[in-house]
């Protein structure tokens, strides 16, 4: 890793944000109201049956839990979690593996409280956070055995990219488990739709389109293969997250609205009330995808 990115990781608090930080500056202003209705995360749950009576913080740690089982990792393997968030993936993936863990976001906010559920948690030395570009990343080629990216490469203007870099960080065997959103309808139209809703919705309160366009499952398969790596498993999740994500979030906002804003403020509150009926409404499917850089000869 270069000099510039160390600097970052060892003085998180004070990161700055790269110069591309639309993305950022959104979580920047709503962290703290999404890991509260995600209950510590900020991603999906995962509910394993029908039958689940998970929570949504059960479930959302669930979800990282198959995520980390994909990896394969052993103790003292190293993994860059593309898109960190707050840590609490991050945390949980070095507390249940053994792994050091080195997380990258674009959000100060994110940052600071990343580091501090490291610390919380005694993994301060394990677990480390920079604020950083994932579509440039500034580490050595063959630098890590894993790449978690969950919820961030949808985020991202170029998944073939992103895809390139997380495969050069890789050292040959080293796997990359993420999940993405899947574009479901056999007619493109209501899903563009969707995504321009969402992105009018953005330039509206001042940034830009924060979702990429959806992706159908079975393209991952070329788009790894151009990437450098090797699809080991493609499975469309979608009755395990997204219907019964959208029904907690909706739930909490509304149980909890008084209290969520003396917490958060209107302005806070109003903006995320303002996305839910646009997700609920766009009909995204959700996948998890595991990929692997071939072995050497």
């Amino acid at each position: 890793m270069s000099d510039r990115t160390t600097t970052a990781g060892t003085s998180a608090q004070a990161g700055q944000a790269p110069p591309s930080k639309e993305v950022g500056g959104f979580y920047d202003g709503l962290s703290g109201l999404l890991t509260e209705l995600f209950g510590g995360s900020l991603h999906e749950g995962y509910w394993k049956s029908p039958d689940d009576p998970a929570t949504m913080a059960e479930a959302s740690r669930q979800l990282t839990d198959l995520l980390t089982e994909k990896l394969e990792l052993k103790p003292g393997d190293r993994v860059l979690d593309l898109g960190c968030g707050s840590g609490a993936p991050a945390v949980r993936l070095a507390r249940s593996t053994g792994a050091q863990v080195v997380g990258i976001t674009n959000s100060a906010v994110q940052i600071e409280a990343a580091v501090r559920n490291a610390e919380e948690a005694g993994l301060g030395e394990q677990v480390s956070f920079a604020c950083a570009d994932a579509t440039v990343l500034d580490f050595e080629a063959e630098s890590f055995d894993a790449v978690l990216m969950i919820e961030s490469i949808f985020h991202l203007p170029d998944r073939l990219g992103a895809l390139r870099e997380a495969a050069r960080v890789l050292r040959p065997g080293g796997r990359v488990a993420l999940t993405d959103l899947l574009d479901l309808d056999p007619a493109p139209a209501p899903m563009e739709q969707a995504v321009g809703d969402l992105a009018e919705h953005s330039r509206e309160h001042g940034h830009a389109s924060l979702v990429n366009k959806p992706i159908r499952l079975e393209e991952y398969s070329s788009l790894l293969e151009q990437a450098g790596l090797v699809l080991v498993e493609g499975a469309d999740v979608t009755e395990h997250t997204v219907a019964p994500t959208l029904k907690c979030l909706r739930q909490k906002l509304t149980d909890d609205h008084e209290e969520l804003v003396g917490k958060y403020g209107s302005q806070v509150v109003g903006q995320y009330e303002s996305v839910l009926p646009l997700l609920e409404k766009a009909g995204f499917g959700y996948g998890v995808v595991v990929a692997a850089v071939p072995e050497r000869p």
